[in-house]
């Protein structure tokens, strides 16, 4: 029904409807009545009809001429014409009448652009039936959805996440959630809904929804992630496992102790000089082996399958015990100046070094109870050996010493294969492919060398906590910063006012002070001017008396001149007086026009100075706050650069992308070696005197004390299905997609953003504390809801639709504060700065708009894309907006418009990015499925994730 036939009806009231007023336009269409005794059914038999061919522009966004024809009550409310359906009545019904072409106006009007046709004879016959029969609802009922499975090969990433510490990101891949660790830079798990599993649907892990995933966001600490899919959205929790610390528990007392290379036992001895072989986990001790050294154990090495155990004594003595059976399998007394033990990677011999600057390798003899003998003594140090570690094969073996330099040695060849030059090394491990070297050094550093150059190729000092703190103080510099430069501009801009006011307020001073110079001439003016009045007007009576005398009552032509001369003279008196009159009132006027505007303007000034004394007040409070957090950030550099806390023992992950140290004061630290992160921390536990660490094939850090006291640091976490909102079942919130998720600052709020295409727009707030929904804000939008964030302090959610609108909700009351209109499609994504004072929004338009949040005005477009500005994200306290887009690029731009860095060429259409709070790391995906890692420096590829 077009709005010109709706338009028309309103001449007409409903009586007058039962007959067609005007001739038809075109021939009218017969009609079809269905079979006798058939009901008809709103939502099966006429909804169909409808929609095929009235509804595209009679619903709830497109309601032409006023008529919403989705529901029956609609339908019957009408719209600018009045009713549109009579029940009982279908031949007097206007829909009926001009879908079956007996009106004046016919629909659906011909050369529609919706592709509408005209109803068929039996439509026409069903939708009148219907009408005849009441024009009823049809009945509610919920229908079950029957899911099937996606089809292989849908794996565009239409959303990712970053967590705010830049150490996890998310991306969806069709129904799939995919977790990276983007310090080690690895896969780490997809999500499962075991719920979904246990279905005939899906027989594999790895199913997080049953529909395509359109949404992901992080709670702030990161250790939620929240996805949004049809009609639901699920929590998602980080679950780590916290240190778990076993005390040593032998009665004797261990004297030393040693972990073996796959974590699982400890073997230890106490003060009599007895081997103990514990289970690392438990403490339990499996096997004691008594009298190994009466004089005490000094050291103890472990052989790779942790079958055998070589001990050097207090005495010299060097020892093979087989740990399983206790057999004393090979001894030499009188070993004396040895400082390190160790085995070849093999287990077919042990090897010694210590003060004499030899190493000694002691094949293991054929027997039991035979007595060692040296077959290698490889020469060459030039400073006693402190420091003896396994190689990568069995032909090497690594050494530090007090020449300040670490060697990796053939044993077949007898000499050193390579050099390091790294001083005061307290403890060395080679990862196990033998690329890469790690020298735990006396100044506390661990540092990373490439065993085959050699070079160094990180240095890694602080730890997790340290490093949180560093990124924290630099977020407040950035942000401080921010504010002072907003200040600086303010009181520029307060100064220019002021400037201006200035100048007003001369220019007023100044008429006022002329206007009062000049008013009392023009006053003395007013009664000279009154008295010429007065005479003018005596001297026209005076004349008229004698016209009055003149006989016959004809004046000659001199008494007419007389009269006229007169009446002139007092026409010229009155408006010299009239203008002597209203000079005064304009001098008056102008006086009090320019007091009330010095009023004004004083009161502007006097604003103004409140206003410039607030900004200074709000400068010199950021600087000082900034002048803090980077004195602190010095100060906890210069302490992290500082630390010497030794690292007693260093170790390497299985697959060698993490390093762990174990340091004097108790602590165990972990990092990257790849991005050089710190990863995990064990606080300080107190003074150690030896230590090993190792890595157990279940994911975890152990470190052993030379008391046998033992720390579990897990270091894989899994991510744990927490919470379902919503759902497939009758009552979910949600009518459709969720299309966009965000926390709170705080993260005691979710805030979700989806609706029904075409007709909602709404937004859901959750409290997270126990996942009660706290405020459902229905229609804010009259489309989907596509991007949302929430202002820094919380109060404020920003949102943006397909409607082309960015709309401000004010969380606590849930109203509309501020629309921001001139996107002319989907707005697509929607960013607040860090201080809440710029709002930036990118759309399917191919621009970037910038809002004042201050003014409402639009500061800025920023223009430059090809195709939709899919995402953005303000970077930090900074100006720097991250965007992606569907011309295959992922932008860095300035909210001034300024390009910082292009990130081109990308293989297809961008459909997300996120960046750390520094830009170092950027994140981007989208049509080919490809969750790519960028410098945000540089620009350089890191890493590149395909789907799994």
């Amino acid at each position: 029904m077009t709005a010109a036939f709706a338009k028309k009806l309103v001449f007409f009231s409903t009586a007058a409807l039962t007959t067609p007023v005007f001739a038809a336009a075109t021939a009218p269409i017969s009609i079809a009545p269905p079979e006798p005794g058939v009901t008809m059914d709103f939502q099966r038999d006429v909804y169909p009809i409808l929609k095929a061919n009235c509804i595209a522009c009679h619903n709830k966004t497109t309601t032409k001429a006023d008529l919403n024809m989705e529901t029956p009550a609609l339908m019957k409310k009408g719209g600018e014409s009045g009713v549109g359906i009579l029940p009982g009545r279908g031949a007097d019904s206007i829909i009926l009448q001009a879908a079956a072409h007996t009106w004046d106006s016919v629909m659906p009007p011909k050369g529609n652009k919706v592709g509408a046709v005209n109803l068929t004879p039996r439509e026409l016959g069903v939708l009148k039936a219907w009408i005849d029969q009441g024009a009823k609802a049809s009945e509610k009922h919920e229908q079950q959805i029957a899911w099937q499975p996606l089809p292989p090969g849908l794996n565009p990433i239409y959303s990712l996440a970053m967590t705010k510490d830049g150490r996890f990101a998310a991306c969806s891949r069709a129904n799939q959630i995919f977790i990276y660790d983007l310090a080690t830079r690895q896969f780490v798990t997809r999500l499962t809904d075991d719920a979904l599993i246990k279905q005939d649907i899906y027989k594999n892990a790895g199913v997080a929804h049953r529909d395509l995933v359109q949404s992901l966001a992080f709670s702030p600490d990161g250790a939620r992630l929240a996805s949004g899919s049809f009609r639901e959205v699920k929590i998602w929790r980080h679950e780590k496992g916290a240190p778990v610390t076993r005390k040593a528990g032998l009665a004797a007392g261990p004297a030393a102790a040693r972990l073996s290379a796959d974590a699982r036992q400890i073997v230890s001895t106490d003060k009599s000089g007895a081997l103990l072989v514990l289970d690392a986990a438990s403490g339990k001790v499996l096997k004691t082996i008594s009298n190994v050294n009466a004089a005490g154990i000094k050291l103890i090495a472990i052989a790779p399958d942790s079958s055998k155990a070589a001990v050097h004594g207090a005495d010299g003595a060097l020892a093979i015990w087989n740990l399983q059976d206790g057999r004393s399998l090979a001894v030499k007394p009188g070993v004396t100046g040895v400082r390190a033990l160790t085995w070849t990677r093999d287990g077919k011999a042990v090897a010694t070094a210590g003060e004499d600057k030899i190493i000694r390798v002691w094949p293991l003899p054929e027997g039991a109870g035979a007595e060692l003998s040296p077959a290698k003594e490889l020469k060459g140090a030039t400073g006693a050996i402190n420091v003896l570690e396994t190689g990568a094969g069995p032909d090497h073996l690594l050494t530090a010493g007090d020449d300040g330099i670490v060697r990796l040695w053939s044993i077949a060849g007898g000499k050193v294969a390579r050099e390091f030059k790294i001083a005061g090394v307290a403890s060395l491990a080679l990862s196990i492919d033998g690329r890469q070297l790690a020298a735990g050094c006396g100044d506390g550093a661990v540092r990373i060398w490439d065993a085959q150059t050699p070079k160094q190729v990180a240095e890694l000092r602080g730890d997790l906590e340290s490093t949180r703190r560093m990124a924290a103080l630099d977020w407040e510099i950035a942000a401080r910063t921010m504010d002072s430069t907003f200040q600086t501009a303010e009181i520029a801009r307060i100064d220019a006012d002021t400037k201006a006011l200035d100048d007003r307020l001369k220019k007023s001073n100044d008429a006022i002070a002329a206007g009062k110079k000049a008013l009392p001439d023009k006053q003395k003016a007013v009664k000279p001017a009154q008295d010429a009045k007065a005479a003018a007007q005596k001297a026209a009576g005076d004349v008229t008396a004698e016209l009055a005398k003149a006989p016959g009552g004809k004046p000659d032509a001199a008494l007419e001149k007389k009269n006229k001369e007169a009446q002139d003279k007092l026409m010229a008196a009155v408006k010299a007086e009239e203008t002597a009159v209203a000079a005064v009132k304009t001098a008056e006027d102008q006086i009090k026009d320019a007091e009330a505007e010095v009023k004004i303007v004083s009161d502007a000034r006097t604003k103004n100075t409140k206003l410039t004394a607030d900004a200074k007040a709000a400068l010199d409070a950021a600087k000082q706050a900034a002048a803090k957090a980077t004195a602190d950030l010095t100060a906890l550099k210069t302490t992290v650069s500082k630390d010497a806390t030794k690292p007693l023992a260093v170790g390497f992950s299985a697959d060698g992308q993490q390093v762990a140290a174990a340091l004097a004061n108790g602590s165990l630290r972990a990092w990257s070696v790849t991005s050089g992160a710190a990863l995990d921390l064990v606080e300080a536990t107190g003074s150690l005197t030896g230590a090993s660490v190792a890595w157990e094939s279940s994911g975890s850090w152990v470190v052993c004390g030379a008391d046998s006291t033992t720390t579990r640091v897990p270091a894989a976490a899994k991510w744990a299905l927490e919470k379902v909102l919503g759902g497939e079942m009758p009552g979910s919130p949600f009518v459709d997609r969720v299309t966009a998720l965000r926390f709170s600052p705080d993260g005691r709020t979710l805030a979700a953003g989806g609706g029904e295409p075409s007709r909602t727009g709404d937004i859901l707030l959750w409290e997270t504390a126990a996942w009660k929904l706290a405020k459902k804000i229905e229609e804010r939008h009259s489309d989907s809801v596509l991007s949302i964030d929430f202002s820094p302090d919380g109060r404020l959610l920003a949102s943006g639709g397909a409607d082309k609108a960015v709309r401000i909700t004010d969380i606590a009351s849930g109203g509309q504060v501020r629309l921001f209109e001139g996107h002319t499609h989907h707005v697509l994504g929607v960013s607040f700065r860090a201080d809440g004072r710029i709002l930036a929004s990118s759309g399917a338009d191919n621009v970037v708009k910038i809002w004042d949040m201050i003014t409402g005005d639009r500061k800025k477009n920023i223009d430059g894309w090809d195709k939709e500005v899919t995402s953005l994200q303000f970077i930090g306290a900074t100006d720097q907006l991250l965007t992606s887009a569907g011309d295959n690029r992922v932008r860095l731009v300035r909210d001034s418009g300024a390009e910082v860095r292009s990130i081109a060429g990308l293989p297809d259409f961008m459909h997300g990015a996120a960046g750390t709070a520094t830009a170092s790391v950027l994140i981007g995906g989208g049509q080919d499925s490809v969750l790519r890692v960028w410098d945000g420096a540089t620009g350089k590829e890191m890493a590149a994730f395909a789907a799994k």
